[in-house]
């Protein structure tokens, strides 16, 4: 299977519940809450923001 992205992210409402759902690469589907989201967004910005830096 090819994949475009090496991601995806998606948000699916299923009434008054929202999850954020994250694949990398053709595995499983991972469920977070918009909290654990935008934290696990925050510690990946802290860890890599210089590593795109360094690239370009």
């Amino acid at each position: 299977m090819t994949y475009s992205t090496p991601f995806a992210v998606e948000e699916h409402v299923h009434g008054q519940t929202v999850w954020v759902a994250l694949r990398a690469r053709g595995a499983d589907w991972s469920w977070l809450t918009p909290d654990e989201a935008v934290e696990l967004g925050r510690t990946w910005i802290e860890k890599y923001s210089g590593a795109t830096a360094a690239v370009e």
